[in-house]
């Protein structure tokens, strides 16, 4: 799935006037002192913006934003800011290993990115007999709660005896099958209003499988069913197939690019990519950030002066030319710090 429509804003941002500075730091809200621990870390990125060419007034802005910011959003803080106030922030529902604060041509933009392609849009159902709760996420943020209340007429299936068991059991069937399909298409609505991706069913393992019956094909194609139990079990479950989830597209992504690295479709050279980059001709970049100030470049790559972090110029590249941008962890496949498929 294309992502260029989801770091629109990054766009906006890389148009600014620079320099920027970057600041990520941990915000873990699980810990009684998360408050104090947010502030006293704050501190410290304020005495580092100190030793920067922002001024006093730079900072107090910037400052004043942050404090807007609730402290509770995510795992980590990321706050990308222009020298034109141009800023941007976003939590990370992924901690970071430590804090950041840095200052150049052009903002880290690999920290969100590898955040955004984490967050997986998604929904939880929790289905019975008689209808199911419903609960769409976008990563970790529940967006919409649903919930279906079917008829529960004949809805337990007993044993009456005599005559009329035959047309009770029967007509307690005939109940579940509506319940079920008003399931499937209230989750049809859902995955379409929100663009779900995976859709999970937990609950009562009958209705399970009577509402992934009256889904239809393609969504019961992205449709997983979770035999956990408890609210924490099917938490854990959802996040680990998420994860399982985001893990084989990047699989998918660098195979792609192993079986068309030679035939002029992909590349892993830093110099032909940059090139293809400026002429547009890149469909999907794949960057490999360790977090290290380098490599740096030493010439100007379209809007972007020398002096810029390769991959960071080679992100904004990508985000002026409608480019889908993945983060990837360092493969064998890659040379450098870069690789690509291109259009043509």
């Amino acid at each position: 799935m294309s992502n260029t429509s989801l770091l629109a804003d990054l766009r906006r941002l890389i148009d600014s006037t620079g320099p920027f500075v970057t600041v990520a730091i941990p915000t873990p809200s699980e810990l009684e002192d998360a408050q104090h621990r947010f502030e006293i870390r704050w501190k410290n990125v304020r005495r580092e913006l100190e030793a920067t060419q922002w001024d006093a007034d730079d900072r107090s802005e910037f400052d004043a934003f942050v404090a807007r910011l609730p402290h509770d959003g995510g795992a980590s803080l990321v706050v990308m800011r222009a020298a034109d106030g141009t800023t941007i922030a976003e939590f990370l529902d992924e901690p970071i290993r430590e804090m950041v604060v840095v200052e150049s041509v052009l903002p880290r933009l690999a920290l969100v990115i590898e955040g955004r392609q984490r967050v997986i849009s998604h929904l939880v159902v929790e289905a019975d007999r008689a209808g199911a709760d419903l609960h769409a996420f976008d990563g970790g943020r529940v967006v919409e709660t649903g919930q279906i209340e079917g008829d529960t007429e004949h809805i337990h299936r007993g044993a009456p005896g005599g005559w009329s068991q035959r047309r009770f059991q029967q007509r307690a069937e005939n109940t579940w099958e509506r319940n079920a399909d008003d399931v499937a298409a209230q989750i049809v609505e859902m995955v379409e209003q929100h663009r779900s991706e995976m859709v999970f069913i937990a609950g009562d393992v009958r209705a399970q499988n009577m509402v992934l019956e009256s889904l239809p094909e393609r969504e019961r194609h992205m449709t997983s069913l979770i035999e956990a139990g408890s609210p924490e079990g099917i938490a854990d479950e959802v996040v680990r197939m998420l994860s399982d989830h985001v893990a084989r597209g990047v699989r998918d992504l660098v195979e792609r690019l192993k079986q068309r690295v030679g035939t002029g479709t992909a590349s892993t050279d830093v110099d032909d990519v940059l090139a293809c980059l400026a002429e547009g001709r890149v469909d999907h970049l794949l960057v490999v950030d360790d977090g290290t100030d380098g490599p740096i470049t030493t010439e100007r790559h379209g809007a972007t002066p020398a002096g810029a972090r390769l991959v960071d110029a080679a992100i904004a590249a990508a985000l002026r030319t409608d480019t889908d941008i993945s983060v990837i962890p360092r493969v064998a496949a890659l040379e450098g710090p870069i690789a690509a498929l291109y259009r043509w």
